[in-house]
């Protein structure tokens, strides 16, 4: 197909998210990426699901995440039974744990806040804490415990996005790196890959870190950047941790294949994937510090991601200033995989001319 409606430009989880939502609503989609659909952020991340834990000031964007989050108990099941792709979404809860008298503070300002913003969060003492979990580390003093805050399996989920948008009639071409933007006056009616000269009557931006180099080829800046993440996997075949952990540090998220993913780094090194016995050190020394007993787990494997940064660290959504026809969906840093479900569903509504269900003009480009 060299036509469609709607032409997005990336594979990741926010490109694949809004493939899906336009397909299901009829409209005649096309995927372009570079690489391989899902290669890149959006099959390296630890996939967690926790705007409480990472404590987001209250505002549009914690209101994003929130809404973004209640979605995915029904995403799980209309997946399951569209594919039979089970992407692990697992309401398994988040602990901040408070090591110090300076993390006691903090959790007592988070605590006051999400309970004005009517968001379930209890305090649990040491006791509770080493009850829940008998193998955090003793220095603990107390723990904000985050019953919403959840996980999915990531690369799962674009698995499953994919196969369901396929079957709802989306198209996705991989090895197809955007090499020119085509117009028809200002509008921009289309684009050229190495191959091929595609044509749409729309066009968005969801190219995840690499948004930003296309930047000069639609005639606008992008301030999007790579910033490195390095994480790393150990095997406790399930018997170490039951909850999500924060720390200031590090975050540990139990997988439901008994894995323990550890994250992670925020390096602006440009697109340097490389992992560094730097990175990797650092956070092994961070997972001890929260569960000491981690130190004699085997390591499965060290990784690195790109995820898309912007300097105000919030997703640009909507049309492209000064060129009709163009769309951004990207700059989604930590919470691309927590936002994809809002972030597809959000872009078909303005894609298909529709009032938006969420207001969301603050996260424009020109902002």
């Amino acid at each position: 197909m060299k036509t469609a409606d709607v032409l997005i430009i990336g594979g990741g989880i926010i490109g694949c998210s809004i493939a899906l939502e336009l397909a299901r609503a009829r409209v005649r989609v096309l995927l372009l990426e570079r690489d391989r659909v899902g290669c890149e952020a959006s099959g390296e991340a630890a996939g967690y699901l926790a705007p409480q834990a990472e404590g987001l000031a209250p505002g549009p964007f914690l209101d994003l995440c929130l809404k973004s989050r209640e979605m995915f108990g029904p995403l799980q099941e209309t997946l399951r039974e569209e594919t039979g792709i089970d992407i692990e979404y697992l309401r398994s809860g988040a602990l901040y744990l408070l090591l110090t008298e300076e993390d006691e503070a903090y959790g007592r300002r988070l605590y006051a806040e999400q309970r004005d913003r009517g968001l379930r969060v209890e305090q649990w003492d040491r006791q509770q804490v080493l009850e829940a979990e008998p193998h955090v580390t003793p220095a603990v003093r107390g723990a904000l415990y985050l019953p919403d805050d959840h996980q999915v399996q990531n690369a799962r989920m674009v698995r499953a996005l994919v196969l369901a948008g396929t079957r709802h009639g989306a198209q996705y071409v991989e090895g197809s790196p955007v090499t020119g933007v085509v117009r028809k006056g200002d509008r921009v009616t289309g684009v050229r890959s190495v191959a091929e000269t595609y044509h749409a009557g729309k066009v968005v931006i969801a190219a995840g870190a690499w948004s930003g180099t296309l930047g000069e080829l639609v005639r606008h800046e992008i301030p999007i950047r790579p910033a490195r993440g390095q994480l790393l996997s150990l095997q406790t075949r399930g018997d170490v941790l039951r909850h999500i952990l924060f720390g200031r540090e590090a975050y540990l998220v139990p997988r439901a294949n008994g894995e323990v993913a550890v994250g992670s780094t925020v390096e602006f090194v440009g697109f340097d994937k490389h992992v560094t016995a730097a990175g990797i050190e650092g956070l092994l020394t961070a997972a001890r510090k929260l569960v000491p007993a981690l130190a004699s787990r085997p390591m499965l494997a060290a990784w690195a991601g790109f995820r898309p940064w912007t300097p105000d660290e919030l997703p640009f959504l909507g049309a492209v200033p000064g060129s009709p026809g163009l769309y951004i969906a990207s700059g989604h840093f930590r919470k691309g995989i927590l936002l994809a479900p809002i972030t597809g569903h959000l872009m078909a509504e303005l894609l298909r001319d529709q009032e938006p269900s969420l207001p969301f003009s603050v996260f424009r480009l020109d902002r």
